[in-house]
């Protein structure tokens, strides 16, 4: 967007900076140029492309959803090698679409950004890096994804003491060699679903520590044969199988949200009675110790979670080598861990997968790290206020921002279609503000707690279900505040017309003084609201 510039004014380097490389920062850049912005630039802490999957490499990585859906609509894959794609397959996806659109050369690599900072004078964003400098840009999209920071100093005490190795999942040393080794994995979600099925077999022993049970669902997974492969060539199946997926999900959604409360209330109870009926019969056909199993059953309902698919998990506990210990951690000594019942177990090496910070979350955000206009601070207000954004993407007091996985967003999908919805939405806004002129864009206040209050009357149901059903499952799903931003309490469809279907005038426009033409030939002498 050629802008002329008046005497005093700074000009951006960019139009449109995206922070984080990953899925959502190589979607915006795809998409973004659909509109026309070619003047990008992505920005990334990492060596390279890929985020999630760049990071986590461990042994056994890989999606927990199949194929169909993990996949953005514009780039369907027909030759995946697996129905649920291992780690890899899904980073040289990734990459690969990256290097077709062309944004290697967009990006900047081994740069970390650490604090966000708006220029009203000159209406742009000053993006300070850790290593010393700057970017500028007139807009800036969060695509920093929602899982932001592993949680790898766990308050374990004597943690620091032990002399063995000790990794996570996202950084794993593949150089350890686990045969004969006495390991310890601290955590029982999804990454150590992963892991321990790819170890139990070569370690001398191993411990798992459960603090909270889980939901381990089937995983059906299987090589993609040759006819598969081929028959996904053919255009439009793709699409049509995960559409049938989608409104599977849009029939349950719907059921979520409009059921009647006191019809919801009564009708839960029941449901999550009868799935952990059928969820004991799944631990005696997987597990073979009953007193195993009864440490598997959880307390509370199947939907408190996101789910992990521990098909091949579950039976690692009929090894005679691996252990399930639910006794809180007393302390870890230079060799071995030690329960509160006094047992004292010992390791060559610990794997903490204790999880991440995620977007929901808000102590996430850090005060002092993304500062809008009039001194705004997005840690301040959203550690204060909680979290909210309209249409999660945008926050009044951050004009020219958006962030493409914020509160209120999971749809109960992949992520590929969370992303692609939101950059719908924030295209839409880019795009109005460069038609009418704006140098400055921004959510009105009035119309995000407007769109905030419609969120919590529509989820009421899933407020309920976290709070009564959930009581101890740990579930990320609620935060601190005892609220549950991470899902979005509405259908699909809602969720995709509402973010390209919003008034225009719930966003203000302003112009920078003096810029006297754009790139659609406009001509104007002062600054004005437009």
């Amino acid at each position: 967007m050629p802008e002329p510039f008046a005497p005093g004014q700074e000009k951006p380097q960019f139009e449109v900076a995206i922070i984080g490389a990953g899925a959502g920062g190589i979607c915006a850049g795809i998409k973004l140029a659909e509109i026309g912005i070619t003047d990008i630039v992505l920005v990334d802490r990492a060596a390279d492309f890929g985020g999630t999957w760049l990071f986590n490499t461990y042994p056994g990585v890989g999606a927990d959803l199949p194929t169909l859906a993990y996949q953005f609509s514009f780039a369907r894959k027909h030759d995946w090698k697996r129905f649920f794609a291992d780690g890899k397959e899904i980073q040289d996806y990734h990459v690969g679409l990256a290097h077709r659109a062309g944004l290697p050369g967009k990006t900047m690599f081994n740069t970390d950004i650490v604090t966000e900072e708006w220029d009203e004078a000159n209406h742009l964003w000053r993006l300070h890096i850790s290593a010393g400098g700057q970017l500028t840009a007139r807009f800036v999209i969060s695509a920093v994804g929602a899982y932001l920071r592993p949680k790898d100093r766990p308050a374990i005490p004597g943690l620091d003491e032990f002399r063995g190795e000790v990794m996570i999942p996202s950084r794993w040393n593949h150089d350890y060699d686990f045969t004969g080794k006495r390991v310890a994995i601290v955590g029982v979600g999804s990454s150590t679903a992963q892991i321990a099925p790819a170890i139990a077999a070569e370690v001398a022993n191993l411990d798992v520590y459960q603090r909270t049970t889980q939901w381990y669902f089937p995983k059906p997974d299987f090589p993609m044969a040759r006819w598969m492969q081929q028959a996904l060539r053919v255009p439009g199946l793709s699409a049509l199988l995960h559409g049938v997926a989608l409104a599977g999900i849009e029939v349950g959604l719907r059921g979520l949200v409009y059921t009647p409360n006191r019809l919801f209330r009564a009708g839960s109870w029941p449901v999550d009675s009868g799935a952990r009926a059928l969820y004991r019969g799944w631990l005696r056909y997987k597990v073979r110790d009953p007193r195993v199993r009864a440490k598997l059953v959880p307390g509370y309902g199947p939907g408190c979670t996101r789910g992990t698919l521990g098909g091949d998990y579950l039976p690692i506990f009929n090894r005679r080598n691996v252990e399930l210990v639910t006794d809180s951690i007393a302390r870890i000594t230079e060799d071995a861990i030690v329960t509160v019942d006094g047992t004292h177990r010992p390791i060559d090496a610990l794997v903490l997968a204790t999880g991440y910070e995620v977007f929901s979350d808000p102590e996430s955000y850090r005060e002092g790290t993304v500062v809008g206009a009039n001194g705004f601070d997005l840690g301040t207000f959203f550690n204060t206020e909680g979290l909210q954004a309209y249409h999660s993407t945008a926050v009044a007091g951050l004009p020219n921002r958006w962030m493409m996985v914020g509160p209120y967003s999971w749809t109960g999908t992949a992520f590929h279609y969370i992303l692609e919805n939101a950059m719908r939405n924030i295209n839409r806004a880019i795009d109005t503000a460069r038609i009418r002129g704006a140098t400055k864009t921004e959510v009105r206040g009035e119309a995000q707690q407007r769109y905030h209050a419609m969120q919590m009357r529509r989820g009421r149901n899933l407020a309920y279900y976290f709070s009564v059903h959930c009581a101890g499952s740990n579930t990320y799903f609620v935060n601190s505040h005892g609220d549950s931003p991470y899902v979005r309490p509405s259908s699909l469809l809602q969720s995709r017309r509402e973010g390209v279907t919003y008034p225009l005038d719930d966003y203000t426009y302003d112009r920078l003084p003096a810029v006297v033409a754009n790139s659609f030939g406009t001509e104007h002498a002062t600054a004005a609201t437009v």
